[in-house]
Parts: structure tokens; sequence; C-alpha cells
């Protein structure tokens, strides 16, 4: 008796000749390749459906009026089903991947599943080659169950194969491809190499509602940073064994020694994961210096867990911890001896609370934005002064401010040979690879924003709560 069957597929070809030799030369073929083909063609009782490779979706009625089974063959395994799922299955780092014959029914990738051909997936796999791998495996199953395919009684499912829990659809896949500003240089490999194509430029990147197309064919040449080489880490340690080689010894706030000598002073004013790398570098060094912090920083909090446990780490690899007092916290452009020693006590009082640790030290935040800078006591509320009249009268300063040598560089101010010396580093400027100050500055901005929207993600995975819009959840 002759079988017949329509075949809803996008092959042709060897492909389309080996699925038509499959089924035996007693069947009656017809291939349809979308929608309006397949509603046109001609069904009756000893009619099946056979689907393969198409993005069509068999309509529920058409699917209720056939009297024997349908099947679909899944050019993937049933851990991905659904849209793009070689896209997915590398996003997913699969070791395994293959095809799924399941019975078709009117939700896709849902019917029961009733034979599956797996594959290792081999480490430099590309969602094309797993595209092709998987469309292989198909042919395999076809060829192996064509026949029973076409029985009235459909194919018993197995037990102990389900398909996975997360269907993707279409619109998961353009937004995995929809890169935001904060995605990591990790996160970006990632997608690379699961979304991209050689045919087709699919990640994307929305900067003020324009819409732009990663560009992989052309060549970008790295920008010319030399010139800034000096501000890196390695940059920092060759500072401080030119200190260590010049035979100075680092002195604390407060100590008044007569022999040759620095005061190493590190403001934190944005980043407290650069200053922590600074004190370790100090730490392998076997030199101390004083970190000074700002409890009124917009780039940090100091009641973060996180900070308050790299305020600790600072603390126990032999540092000081210092106030850095920000009077723009405060709307105040002229201080009083009065006001000013209220205020600096009370921050100093919520330092020491926290870190359970003395705060003997005192700097100003940006002191030419207000009258900071005539308070040249020795002490002020208690600390000892970064700016006292003897401090600058007596000491040789020298500042990384912004990013850049304002006056001298410091290795020549150090190689001048200085009896006493004042030099202040800011953590934030000194990076593992050469970066033009404001890039170093957009680098810890940028780092503090990955960081809460990294935390925010957790908390909400942690809860058990749909991430809404964010790609992956």
């Amino acid at each position: 008796m002759t079988q017949k069957i329509i075949l809803l597929t996008s092959s042709t070809g060897a492909a389309l000749e080996r699925i038509m030799q499959a089924f035996g030369p007693s069947a009656s073929i017809t291939v349809v390749n979308d929608m309006e083909s397949l509603l046109a063609a001609s069904f009756d009782a000893e009619t099946s459906l056979i689907s393969f490779g198409t993005g069509v979706i068999v309509p529920a009625g058409l699917l209720a009026g056939l009297a024997k089974p349908a099947y679909n063959l899944h050019a993937a395994s049933p851990e991905f089903p659904g849209r793009d799922p070689h896209h997915f299955a590398i996003y997913r780092d699969a070791r395994t991947y293959g095809a799924t014959l399941h019975l078709m029914t009117e939700r896709v990738d849902d019917g029961a599943i009733v034979a599956v051909e797996i594959f290792d997936v081999r480490p430099d796999a590309t969602p094309e080659w797993l595209l092709v791998q998987a469309n292989l495996a198909a042919l395999r199953l076809i060829e192996q169950h064509g026949k029973r395919m076409l029985d009235r009684e459909p194919m018993p499912g197995l037990t102990d194969v389900h398909w996975g829990n997360i269907k993707t659809r279409r619109a998961d896949f353009r937004r995995f491809c929809e890169l935001g500003p904060l995605v990591t240089s990790e996160e970006l490999a990632r997608r690379l190499r699961a979304f991209e194509s050689p045919s087709y430029a699919n990640l994307t990147v929305e900067l003020h509602g324009q819409l732009f197309r990663i560009d992989k064919q052309t060549p970008r040449e790295s920008p010319d940073r030399s010139e800034f080489a000096e501000f890196t880490e390695t940059g920092f340690r060759a500072l401080v064994q030119v200190l260590k080689s010049a035979q100075y010894r680092f002195a604390r706030y407060g100590e008044q020694p007569a022999d040759r000598h620095v005061i190493w002073r590190h403001d934190v004013d944005m980043s407290m994961h650069r200053a922590v790398r600074l004190a370790e570098i100090e730490k392998d060094e076997r030199i101390a210096a004083t970190y000074f912090v700002n409890p009124r920083s917009q780039f940090y909090s100091i009641f973060e867990p996180e900070i308050e446990a790299l305020l600790r780490r600072i603390l126990s690899l032999g540092h000081e911890v210092g106030l850095h007092f920000d009077a723009a916290a405060y709307g105040v452009k002229t201080w009083t001896d009065a006001t000013l020693g209220a205020a600096v006590r009370r921050e100093q009082l919520l330092l020491e609370t926290l870190l359970q640790s003395p705060i003997a030290a005192l700097s100003w935040h940006n002191p030419d934005q207000s009258n900071l800078l005539e308070f040249q006591d020795e002490t002020i509320g208690g600390m000892f002064n970064a700016y006292s009249s003897r401090l600058r009268r007596d000491y040789i300063y020298c500042s990384d401010s912004n990013g850049y040598w304002r006056f001298k560089p410091m290795k020549e101010v150090i190689r001048e040979g200085h009896d006493r010396l004042h030099l202040l580093t800011h953590p934030d400027v000194w990076t593992p690879e050469p970066m033009a100050p404001s890039e170093r500055i957009e680098r810890a901005i940028i780092g503090r924003a990955r960081k809460i929207r990294s935390d925010y993600d957790a908390r909400m995975a942690l809860a058990g709560r749909r991430n809404v819009g964010k790609s992956g959840s």
C-alpha cells in the first residue's frame, strides 16, 4: 500500500534525497516549505505529516484533524527546546548536543520524545558547526525510524528523556544579542562566541536611541597609551622601589623623625578595590602608607559590607586609615574653627566606630573649593593635619592629582634627594594596564556600576524571582 506523506521542510538537494529514501520506495511524498503550501496540501486518513528543518508552526486545527500521528525532527537535543537552540547551547557551554524526534502537538517542542541522537560537542564548536551536526543527527534519526513514523499508532515515548525547562523564543535570541553598557569583557566574549555569525552581525548596542551593530570585519588598532605607562601597577611598584633604593624610611603622620623619610599618602577618591591592590603591592615591598577614606564619597560607601571588608583588609596589611574630609558634602564655603572641628570629629567617630580602629590623620578632599587651606594647625579635631603649615613648609610635596604629574614627575622629585618628602597618590589612577586619565576614571565608574548590577541580579536569583528583561532570566 502506498504511504502518503506531507513533508514540511526547507531541506533541498542531498539532504532531501536522504529523507525521501528513508521512507522507502512505496511512499508518496509531497514536499511543502511554507504555511501557504501546507494549508493547500491534501490530507486524508492515510496521510502522515512529518516536519524537519522549518520554522513553520503547524496550526492546532490541522493537527487535530489528522488520523495518523505527526512527527517533528528538532535539530537539537531535548535540553534545548525552542528557537535558535544551537546558539543557546554554545552560550550554556553544552558538552553534548544532538537531535530529537518527537510527536507533534499544538505546543512547540512539547510532544512526547520518541528517539534522540546525541553527539559530543568539541571545545572549539561554533553555532554553525553545531547546527550542521544536529541536522546530520536528525537525518540519522529519520533513516533509523522513518518507516515506523508512518504507522497509525504513535511510537512509544521515552520514559527517561524529557524536554529542558527553558524554551527559547526568537525574542530571547534578540535579547541576548542586545549588549548593555555594563556588559563585562567575559560576558561579551561569551555572546560573541554564541550569538555572532560569519554571515550576520547579530550583536547590537543601543546608545541614546541609536542602534549600532558590532563590526567584526574592520580590525581595530589599539590606541597608543605608552605615555601613561608610568601610571600602572608596575609603575607604582617602581616608585616604591625607587624610594626604598634612595634609603627613605616610611613615616607616619605625627612623627617628626630627623632621618631621611617619606610620608606616603593615598587619597581614596573613587575605588576601594584599587586601594587594596596598591596596599597589597606595598605589603609585598614591606612598606606602610596611610589611606585616607571619604565617608561621603559618591563612588563607594563605607557601609557596604564589601567596602568595609576592603577597608579592614588595608588595615590588616599593616597600613593606616585616615579621614578624607569632603567639605562639599556640607555645602559650606567658609568654615570656622568650631564648625570644622565638630564636622571632622563626627566623621572621625563614624570611621572609628565602623572599623574599631583609631583614626589619627586627616586630609582634605578638593580643599581649594572652600577655605580649608586656611586651617594649618598641626592637629584638627584631634587628628594630624596633612595640610599643616609644618608639613607644607618643611616637606617637598608631590601629587598625581587628576591622573598626571601637574608639576614634576614623582620619580624626579625622589631622585633630587630631599630629606623629607610628602608624597600623595590616588589609587584610582593606577591601573593594571596603561590608560588615559579619563579612561581610568571611567574604569572605576563602570566597575562600580557593574558590581551594583551583579549584586542586584544575585539577590533576584537568591529570592527565586524573575529578572524580567535581563538576558538569561
